[in-house]
């Protein structure tokens, strides 16, 4: 078995800019949660990451901060609960910058899923909200559709949940242009079924991944008819495994038809 063929790396990236003080603890929750709740989704090798992301100068002194990728949960968990809000200026924050971080900075594994949790409480800079001392666009050049476009490249789903009405366009833009889901505050739980319901669907059927992978590490020219034979399974249940090793480039080319 390819060692990384159940692994999932799980990114947060959160807003801790001092509006998020009375909704921090909730949200240090829901993530903790969360992250419980995916690794006993299924039979995966889970690693969290967390970006936590403020503002440019002189708004405030941290743009962002980087906890990368582990397997231990419990260190996670003490990261999550360590988070605190404090700083920031202006309503907008360094949204797309907390983004770009997670794809580019973040130690993602090769052939892992890719998620990223998008949690904060106000849109990026430039997209007309009220008092935005940055109208022309983030500092860091970045916009909607950049960030999207990185994250598509990097293999990176970004889910979001938007903790106020104000955060809620631009949330739900990012998560649907990356194929993510979109989640309000009171859709925490929600959110946490919904991944998890991906997740057990992803994995459900790790033998029949494995026995495919193995067989076409063999033979990769096999066809589906034949990779169906030998592993004595439905041709749509192989096409089906195929194309979620195509996915994570466990596979890396098309099968003869």
């Amino acid at each position: 078995m390819h060692k990384e063929i159940n692994a999932v790396d799980l990114a947060f990236v959160v807003d801790t800019t001092g509006s998020m003080g009375g909704l921090i603890e909730a949200a240090q929750r829901q993530m903790i949660n969360m992250m419980q709740q995916l690794a006993q989704a299924a039979d995966i090798q889970l690693r969290l990451g967390v970006v936590e992301y403020r503002d440019h100068p002189p708004q405030d002194k941290m743009v962002y901060r980087l906890h990368n990728f582990t397997a231990d949960l419990q260190k996670a968990q003490h990261t999550l609960q360590g988070l605190r809000a404090d700083g920031g200026g202006d309503a907008p924050e360094a949204v797309f910058d907390g983004i770009v971080a997670a794809c580019r900075e973040l130690a993602w594994r090769k052939h892992a899923r890719r998620l990223g949790v998008l949690v904060g409480d106000a849109p990026p800079h430039g997209l007309g909200t009220s008092g935005d001392r940055f109208p022309n666009g983030c500092p860091c050049g970045e916009t909607i559709e950049s960030v999207t476009r990185l994250a598509e490249e990097t293999l990176v789903t970004f889910h979001a949940i938007s903790l106020t009405p104000q955060a809620n366009d631009a949330f739900r833009t990012i998560s649907g242009l990356t194929g993510g889901m979109f989640f309000t505050a009171q859709q925490a739980n929600a959110a946490i079924e919904r991944l998890t319901s991906m997740l057990k669907s992803e994995f459900s059927d790790l033998e029949l991944d494995k026995n495919i992978l193995a067989t076409w590490q063999k033979n990769p020219d096999i066809s589906i008819e034949e990779l169906a034979e030998q592993t004595e399974s439905s041709r749509h249940a192989v096409s089906a495994s195929f194309v979620r090793l195509l996915s994570r480039s466990l596979i890396e080319v098309p099968v003869a038809q």
